[in-house]
């Protein structure tokens, strides 16, 4: 069967991508370039937060976890093997991984053997094969895996921002669940939220590499069954504008306090206002708080901040924040200098210039990730999730100006909106109960 092919060119650098919808439904999205290795990414539009949904009119709710259990159980073969060994007899690197929002299997292989290597990733993702014995096995490995992440500060204090800043949405919790969460899971809701999620319409296919379309066509003609028509809905509730929490304490293992300082955004609007948003506010968040900025130097030369600082706005279909986060022995002294310099930016204006010249360093950073063909795959999957052009970005980057910069802020900054975690060091006895503390 012949697609109809759409090439997506950039006026200017002549960049291009191709895009078809297959006759099962997946929408294709393939970058060609030059590269000796090729990247597939087969992603569902079914993440960690999509525990409520409708299917066919009917509401269902899911333990949390489900679709992060999912992806890990749909590597094992029918044979009682996995999916890794017969991408590693090809040459091909495979991984997955769950956000939020979304799964996606993705692998890496020389061109020669991509079309081999496209054929497993469809086979294994579209042919579920769940035993009581395999999935209590998995629930083991899922059980220490999250207990990994409990322990990780990174995530910790990660999650604690998000749980300030959301009541009930389902960013604030683990992808992966709780401990309690995923003892409710069986081989029965697996392949329900199988047969409801993973239906070809639900499916994107990005690729990166020198392959060309009517190959991956044909690969899929072989290897996607027919969908079965089912009407499948999210379930996302309410979320109040303000955040819900001010403030998180806890205590962990760590040598140094960490702190996250994070506003929420009000809802998404369109993917094009919001990709432009995010331009203008991730420039002015490394121009005010990057390591070059007037804010970390004065922190670092006085202690009070100890590293990088990680800070930038970041937004899904279905929520959006700005968060800065880093390592300190005087969080809440951070705390307010944060803030001071988001007030000093709204009353006084920011030099154009320095804008200017981050805006070029943040160009430069877009155009000098796309350095292989993963990076260029995992790029364009970021854009396709959210109905969005890869190849309008740099022009509005290019676009965005410190005027445009200052609208966004002053929209976003409302005090009722911000939020604080910080994990701090046990003062004494590292045995004693964990204290938390949420205002």
């Amino acid at each position: 069967m012949k697609y109809e092919i759409t090439e997506h060119v950039h006026s200017q650098s002549g960049e291009k991508y191709f895009s078809f919808r297959h006759k099962s439904g997946v929408s294709v999205y393939i970058a060609p370039n030059g590269y000796t290795t090729a990247c597939a990414i087969y992603t569902a539009d079914f993440g960690g937060a999509d525990t409520k949904f409708s299917v066919d009119g009917a509401v269902h709710e899911t333990p949390a976890g489900i679709a992060h259990f999912l992806e890990h159980k749909l590597f094992e073969t029918e044979d009682g093997g996995d999916a890794f060994r017969l991408f590693s007899q090809l040459g091909a690197d495979s991984n997955a991984f769950t956000s939020h929002t979304a799964t996606s299997f993705t692998f890496s292989c020389p061109v020669d053997v991509f079309c081999d290597s496209l054929s497993v990733l469809l086979h294994f993702v579209h042919t579920p094969h769940f035993t009581a014995s395999s999935i209590e096995k998995e629930r083991g490995i899922i059980e220490e895996e999250l207990n990994m992440y409990e322990d990780n500060p990174d995530s910790r204090i990660y999650y604690e921002l998000m749980k300030c800043l959301y009541k009930n949405d389902g960013i604030r919790y683990d992808v992966g669940g709780t401990t309690d969460s995923i003892k409710k899971i069986t081989a029965d809701m697996l392949y329900f939220c199988h047969s409801a999620f993973y239906s070809p319409q639900n499916m994107s296919l990005v690729i990166s590499g020198g392959i060309d379309p009517e190959k991956v066509a044909a690969v899929m003609d072989g290897q996607i069954p027919e969908p079965a028509p089912r009407r499948v809905a999210k379930i996302r509730p309410p979320e109040p504008v303000k955040a819900y929490r001010k403030l998180s304490r806890i205590n962990m293992d760590v040598a140094e306090p960490l702190f996250s300082f994070g506003i929420k955004d009000l809802p998404p609007g369109s993917q094009t206002d919001m990709r432009r948003r995010s331009a203008a506010l991730s420039i002015l968040c490394s121009m005010l708080f990057g390591a070059s900025s007037e804010f970390y130097c004065d922190c670092y030369e006085k202690g009070l901040i100890s590293g990088d600082t990680d800070a930038g706005y970041y937004y899904t279909e279905n929520n959006a924040y700005l968060s800065i986060t880093g390592e300190s022995k005087r969080p809440f002294a951070v705390k307010r200098r944060i803030i001071e310099t988001i007030e000093k930016a709204l009353s006084d204006g920011i030099d154009d210039a320095e804008f200017e010249r981050t805006k070029k360093v943040f160009y430069a950073s877009f155009i000098y990730s796309m350095q292989s063909s993963s990076s260029v795959a995992y790029s364009l999957l970021s854009f396709c999730q959210l109905k969005d052009d890869m190849l309008k970005y740099p022009d509005l980057i290019s676009g965005t100006d410190s005027l445009t910069a200052l609208r966004c802020l002053r929209e976003l900054y409302d005090k009722d909106r911000c939020a604080f975690a910080v994990v701090e060091p046990f003062k004494e006895d590292k045995n004693v109960s964990r204290n938390i503390q949420r205002v």
